[in-house]
């Protein structure tokens, strides 16, 4: 029999506290990966602003909202939808945001503290949620990284031989790792938005439409290929959430015609030109 050709690596983990209620707080690839993403992520989403125009400290302040909200729905939908019974053993584990993410949650997440800053702001949605992807396509592929390095997404047994075999698992067996597989399917995806795509010259929300056409099947055909989850109705939570995602992406991209206001961002010239006119008209100091 052949052996696998992806070996089940486990990268060295340090702890660092075992604390009371809390529990065991370890050092792990999975962080600073994510850490790194975060902070590529937030340049990349800079970048966009720059080259779009867009007010710098908006764009700022809304990275900022929807970081928060972002990882806290983000762990909510990951232990209230597919451990549910860690909840209810201990509580608490609603807040230990470290302890388990779940991507189409901090999807929603994200989009939560987007729609309420930009409300807040008086600020079309799309130009930014298009910023927001752009940036996300970093942090989120990194983010797989971690995770098939952690091996925290076990799929299905395989044999072997299968070309994609991860193995052996601790239990001994051959699986697929679907950390690994989206990460691999992302890795194109990302080269070609920030190398090939003319986000540049796109309409406001076309570019979110398209990634959204190229990630939602991939990744509802992925979770048909996990080891066990909670089914609601035959689907996961997160198939669900794909099929959402992959109408609102034939909606931008195919349906949605484009609207004046969509153009009515806060522009990054207009903001600095108004700080020179004030600093100009400011009396002189002393």
């Amino acid at each position: 029999m052949l052996e696998a050709l992806i070996p089940y690596l486990r990268p060295p983990e340090k702890l660092i506290a075992d604390l009371p209620v809390i529990g065991p707080l370890k050092l792990q690839f999975f962080g600073p990966l994510v850490a790194a993403g975060v902070i590529l992520g937030y340049h990349r989403c800079l970048h966009y602003a720059k080259k779009k125009n867009i007010d710098e400290f908006i764009a700022r302040d809304m990275m900022f909202w929807v970081l928060v909200t972002g990882f806290v729905i983000s762990h909510w939908v990951s232990v209230l939808f597919y451990f549910p019974e860690d909840v209810a053993a201990n509580p608490l584990v609603l807040i230990m945001v470290w302890n388990g993410l779940s991507s189409v949650g901090g999807f929603f997440g994200a989009l939560v503290g987007m729609i309420w800053y930009l409300r807040k702001m008086k600020q079309p949605y799309l130009v930014y949620v298009d910023m927001l992807m752009y940036g996300l396509l970093v942090g989120f592929t990194m983010g797989r990284l971690g995770c098939s390095l952690v091996h925290d997404h076990p799929g299905s047994i395989v044999d072997a031989s299968h070309i994609l075999a991860v193995g052996p698992w601790p239990d001994g067996q051959y699986r697929l790792d679907l950390g690994l597989l989206e990460f691999m399917y992302l890795v194109p995806i990302t080269l070609y938005v920030h190398l090939v795509y003319n986000w540049e010259k796109a309409r406001p929300g076309v570019l979110l439409g398209t990634v959204a056409l190229l990630y939602a099947p991939y990744r509802f055909i992925l979770d048909t290929m996990r080891e066990k989850d909670k089914l609601y109705l035959g689907l996961t939570t997160a198939q669900y959430s794909t099929l959402i995602i992959l109408a609102a992406g034939i909606y931008l991209v195919f349906i949605r015609k484009p609207r004046p206001e969509d153009n009515e961002w806060a522009r990054d010239s207009d903001r600095a030109a108004r700080e020179l006119a004030a600093k100009a008209a400011a009396p002189p100091a002393g």
